[in-house]
């Protein structure tokens, strides 16, 4: 507020929301807090955020107004590899770090657009390293350390290219480039290639990629934001900051991440983040962490089109008055809940780099496995091979009589990020895996399931009026009325009746027994078990009652009402209270 005058106030005031703004804020709140932790990765996000230790617990305590949630881990079994912080405001302990750093768990706090604002990664420090790494720049070794990055990147692009994108032509391209990079004399004949490559790959990106959001939030969604604009900005042209679309902003956030799991990698080998091979030493910036993940990027860029397969909503983004695009929780969470694929992305990419520099040391430099366990791998296989090989271990297996498997085998991160559940087409939210599955098969919810149906069934119908015409036309008969048709329905027919007169002669045995009406009481049919067709797919209700879908369509309308014999699986299938069945 600003007096312009006397007696006169100005009062500023931002932009209206409208109630499905609201709506739709209020949603991104309660889904993002009643998320759970996955692949080892908690993150911690709202107001008033702890992040403490009680009676030797780590406790994280986040959330915003009435949806909040405290987790609570032990020093033993507790799975995390990663707390990561997006935005946060709130407070971390000295023993809550210290709590981290004993256990192995990586502590990264994000600002805005995922930017790295602080981190405490457990490593360690090798001078001879950082010598040969200074070293590289404009040297024999600098350039092999070039070439393996961006023939890694190249060749990951050409898999993202013909096996997710359908786009042979293309990948083909790139794959020849890639080929190509032995013969480059000098880093900037490597950035040649490259720049040639990104043109080819985020030009196949422009024509394939599609970004697919819940269908209530179609009419509120700008233009511009259901496709790939290309990897740059319109508000800042000549770089790729600042993404005006959600694929550009889905790619920038998930660079950055990457970016983050590749400076913990160098802390863990020795290596210093800061001192680039192929990009340029710039102030404040992580050169050769962005160096390594010119490997990983393919990577992110696999997550990326998986999330853009949604559908989306358009709560999971926000524009600013420039036009901006920017991600927002929970799609941000799910982002960061992938950093342990981007860590194991990164882990064999910068052991191999910190080899070669290695190998170029005046000393006697060994690069430790601590980022793969790759070298403890190869030296217990050699052990159990010698063993075998001196008969101290039998013929198979490598674990000699009286010693106990172990029990618990240590989780190894996915090498898939991982994704949020599937959510519903038509509004987009999340639907519930069945049980005993991790994933949804369905696409659209309960509520939305009806309204898809009638959609696609009235242009169904009309096709098939339009068909009959033409087959009567053609042969002068209906489908229906031919003598194949007319066989397999006398066939069906014969069957059903031999079943509702078994039915009925078992019915008329239990006639006696009050309970056995139940299953064939039509107000219980009507009130328990009908309204709830409405939610099963007909193949489902064929399997589960021996009818065709078309009985099942329309006992799914309430076009007609099933004979009793059905009422048992379906009031089983629905859930309803499966009463007594008769004879039974």
């Amino acid at each position: 507020m600003s007096t312009a005058g006397p007696g006169v106030r100005v009062v500023a005031v931002g932009p209206v929301l409208s109630a499905e703004d609201v709506a739709d804020r209020i949603g991104a709140i309660a889904d993002t807090y009643s998320r759970h932790d996955v692949a080892g990765v908690a993150v911690l996000d709202g107001f008033g955020a702890r992040m403490v230790v009680d009676r030797g617990h780590l406790v994280l305590t986040d959330g915003v107004g009435e949806h909040r949630r405290e987790r609570r881990y032990p020093k033993v079994d507790h799975g995390l590899r990663r707390v990561v912080t997006t935005n946060v405001e709130g407070v971390v302990s000295f023993d809550a770090l210290r709590w981290c750093a004993g256990a192995g768990i990586a502590v990264v706090i994000l600002g805005v657009n995922g930017a790295q604002l602080a981190s405490s990664p457990s490593g360690r420090e090798d001078a001879r390293l950082v010598r040969s790494q200074a070293l590289a720049l404009g040297t024999a070794t600098g350039l092999g350390v070039v070439r393996y990055l961006i023939g890694a990147k190249l060749t990951g692009q050409a898999k993202v290219l013909s096996g997710r994108l359908g786009e042979a032509d293309a990948a083909g391209t790139i794959a020849e480039l890639a080929a190509g990079l032995d013969r480059a004399d000098s880093v900037d004949a490597v950035r040649q290639s490259e720049a040639v490559a990104a043109n080819v790959y985020f030009a196949a990106w422009e024509r394939a990629v599609k970004v697919s959001f819940a269908r209530r939030d179609l009419p509120r969604v700008p233009a511009h934001w259901c496709a790939f604009n290309g990897r740059r900005s319109g508000v800042n042209p000549g770089t790729p900051r600042s993404a005006t679309d959600p694929v550009g902003a889905l790619l920038n956030y998930g660079y950055r991440l990457a970016e983050v799991e590749a400076v913990l990698a160098c802390r863990v080998l020795g290596l210093n983040p800061d001192l680039g091979i192929m990009h340029a030493d710039m102030a404040g910036r992580a050169s050769f962490a962005l160096d390594l993940i010119e490997a990983a990027r393919p990577v992110v860029d696999g997550h990326v089109l998986d999330l853009c397969a949604g559908p989306r909503r358009k709560r999971e983004f926000v524009e600013d008055s420039r036009g901006v695009v920017r991600v927002m929780a929970p799609l941000t969470h799910a982002l960061a809940e992938a950093m342990p694929a981007y860590a194991r992305a990164l882990g064999s990419v910068t052991e191999h780099v910190a080899g070669i520099l290695a190998a170029t040391s005046p000393y006697d430099v060994s690069v430790p496995s601590l980022l793969t366990g790759a070298k403890h791998r190869a030296a217990a296989r050699q052990r159990v091979a010698t063993a075998r090989e001196v008969g101290e271990l039998p013929a198979r297996g490598p674990n000699p009589g009286g010693i106990a498997p172990r029990g618990r085998r240590r989780l190894q991160p996915s090498a898939l990020p991982v994704l949020p559940l599937p959510t519903c087409e038509g509004c987009g939210e999340a639907l519930p895996a069945p049980t005993g599955r991790v994933r949804t098969q369905r696409t659209w919810c309960a509520t939305c399931l009806p309204e898809r149906r009638a959609e696609i069934d009235r242009p169904m119908q009309v096709a098939s009026l339009d068909h009959a015409r033409a087959f009567a036309a053609a042969t002068g008969t209906l489908p229906a009325h031919t003598p194949e048709a007319q066989a397999a329905r006398a066939e069906a027919n014969a069957r059903q009746r031999a079943e509702e007169q078994k039915w009925a002669m078992v019915a008329e045995k239990c006639a006696y027994d009050a309970e056995s009406d139940a299953c064939h009481d039509p107000q219980w049919y009507a009130e328990q078990v009908a309204p709830k067709l409405a939610s099963l797919t007909l193949p489902a209700i064929a399997r589960a009652t021996g009818a065709s879908t078309s009985a099942a369509s329309k006992w799914r309308a309430g076009r007609t009402v099933p004979h009793p014999r059905r009422w048992a699986a379906l009031a089983e299938l629905v859930g309803a209270g499966t009463p007594e069945a008769v004879g039974q």
